[in-house]
């Protein structure tokens, strides 16, 4: 099984702790792609942090995108252009693993992951756990009325604390820590114009596919985000509300708790 690991970076000073996670998987990274996406004076800063690594390939280039991404429909596209241009940076891999630069990984997360592909038939894609963004409460993971017609997606309710952990089926994930099937991602035309993430369109395409994708509740993943101004963790281990996205025409949405 040959694993790419993709990661899109635009801010810095988490970069040493996430890669710190990515060096000390049980199961050890070979491959790594980077694609830089902030301000180009710190490219080299992030470019020489790749370079350190001990891995059996890495590349770290800057990202395509030419400007600032300052709202949440701007930042959705950047992150659709860094995976398009992810796709054209992959060799023959079998499984992308996507993780992000505000996220910390457990130690197993990967073995994990592996683990879920393993045990089960026709997996598309496996995901761990992420709680909240932007300080707002949620689980990085979805399910849709319909993946023909999505007319309402919701964010799935908290399973963290329940014991012995399960594995769920989704139609969706975010890419701060999931497994991929390398064909879905390297074929998939990433786009965010929807109202929807570039992550949640390619989950649903992954299922239209007629492949599964799922949530390994195992796999609690620190988040670093920013309320008021104030840098936080969001340990996975901390409760979530679901929020409902119904659609309302066009590409518009609104959330509801």
């Amino acid at each position: 099984m040959k694993i790419y690991t993709v990661l899109p970076v635009s801010r810095t000073n988490l970069l040493a702790r996430v890669l710190d996670s990515l060096m000390n998987q049980t199961h050890k990274p070979e491959n790594l792609i980077v694609v830089y996406d902030g301000p180009k004076d710190k490219f080299v800063e992030v470019r020489n942090k790749v370079a350190e690594l001990e891995l059996s390939s890495s590349l770290c280039v800057q990202s395509n995108n030419t400007k600032q991404a300052l709202s949440i429909p701007d930042r959705r596209r950047h992150i659709a252009n860094i995976h398009n241009q992810i796709r054209g940076l992959i060799g023959d891999a079998d499984w992308i693993f996507s993780i992000e630069d505000d996220g910390i990984l457990p130690p197993n997360a990967l073995e994990r992951l592996i683990n879920v592909v393993n045990a089960h038939d026709n997996v598309g894609m496996v995901t761990g756990v992420e709680l909240g963004r932007w300080g707002v409460p949620y689980v990085g993971a979805w399910v849709v009325d319909d993946i023909d017609n999505i007319q309402i997606i919701s964010s799935i309710e908290n399973k963290t604390l329940q014991t012995p952990f399960t594995v769920e089926e989704i139609d969706a994930c975010g890419l701060y820590c999931a497994l991929i099937k390398a064909d879905c991602y390297k074929q998939h035309d990433f786009f965010a114009d929807n109202g929807l993430g570039a992550d949640v369109n390619l989950g649903i395409s992954i299922r239209k596919q007629g492949f599964k994708n799922y949530i390994d509740w195992g796999i609690p993943l620190t988040h670093i985000t920013d309320k008021n101004g104030i840098e936080i963790e969001i340990p996975a281990t901390n409760t979530a509300c679901t929020v409902k996205l119904r659609f309302i025409s066009g590409s518009i949405w609104y959330a509801s708790h």
